[in-house]
């Protein structure tokens, strides 16, 4: 199922959003919404030094990891400000095979700044971490105000916007700063209609994708390859071995002449026989596809019939 990300600036409504995009969600199916406190971080604490920052980056791409199947939909809501660590969560959907889509939420203030709505005790403690703290008194926190802005500031230099032009960005929705409840029910109702599949999205002004609602096709860049069983070099000789005795016996079956079109059952396929083999080349090839098929793990050899379909294909190629 989708995972859509949502990326922007410190206390610049992402969670809001996220709220107004999970009772959207909801008519399709259980929505899980992964942020901070969902995982028992604690913003203020959490984004207090770079490496805080990284240890909650990483606790959070370990949950979409954990928590993303093809039967879930997924919500991120963070900060998600580094390109590099979007790519990351990107290739996750795309080893799934599943939907993604970005939701960008901008600001009406200027980097920064604080915006209005977090008042004067800072973003990351009076909005933010409202929920999070027993007290809203400002001395209850444990990073003093100038602190907290001087984090605020920091995080807002380092924003990378989102591009969609980017795969890991694409489709990419833009919810414009709070006031235009309108603009963003249309924009929040046009990703839910995207990301479940319920509609080809034509795109927005902010520059979506053409292509939107489309399943990412898994690639070997993006796939862990199969683990290997202790006996598959045993099952893959076995295979390759039904193959050439199936050879072996059409040949003598066709008085020491070529076979001509021979088909090896199980799904192998035929194979074209235009000359006698002799069998110590079959047994020549199938040493050489043994070590082929072993050293290339991507191959992904999954059973008995692969194996004997690969071997086949090798020899056509061969003889």
């Amino acid at each position: 199922m989708p995972l859509v990300v949502l990326a922007g600036q410190p206390a610049s409504g992402k969670s809001t959003a996220a709220a107004q995009l999970r009772a959207l969600l909801e008519l399709h199916g259980p929505v899980e919404v992964l942020d901070e406190p969902s995982l028992h971080l604690e913003r203020n604490a959490a984004y207090s030094c770079s490496a805080h920052e990284k240890m909650a980056r990483a606790t959070l791409k370990s949950a979409v990891e954990r928590v993303l199947t093809k039967r879930s939909l997924v919500i991120l809501d963070s900060l998600n400000n580094i390109k590099g660590y979007r790519y990351e969560v990107w290739c996750i959907a795309r080893t799934l095979g599943t939907r993604y889509c970005v939701v960008r939420r901008s600001m009406a203030c200027q980097r920064g700044t604080t915006p209005a709505h977090n008042g004067s005790a800072g973003p990351l403690t009076a909005h933010n971490a409202g929920a999070e703290e027993s007290s809203g008194d400002l001395a209850d926190t444990v990073f003093h105000a100038a602190a907290i802005r001087y984090r605020f500031d920091d995080l807002a230099r380092r924003f990378e916007m989102p591009d969609s032009r980017n795969r890991w960005d694409a489709p990419l929705f833009t919810l414009r700063p709070a006031g235009d409840h309108a603009e963003c029910a249309e924009v929040l109702d046009l990703v839910a209609a995207t990301v479940t599949g319920a509609a080809e999205a034509p795109g927005n002004a902010a520059g979506a994708a053409a292509a939107t609602g489309q399943l990412l096709q898994p690639t070997i860049a993006t796939t862990n390859p199969g683990l290997l069983g202790t006996n598959v070099l045993h099952e893959i000789d076995s295979a390759a071995q039904t193959v050439v005795t199936a050879i072996s016996n059409a040949q003598t079956q066709a008085g020491g002449g070529p076979a001509g079109l021979l088909d090896i059952g199980g799904g192998a396929g035929k194979l074209q026989l235009t000359r006698l083999v002799p069998l110590a080349e079959l047994r020549r090839h199938k040493r050489a596809f043994l070590k082929l098929a072993t050293k290339i793990t991507f191959s992904r050899i999954a059973d008995a019939t692969t194996a004997q379909r690969m071997f086949v294909d090798y020899l056509r190629q061969q003889l």
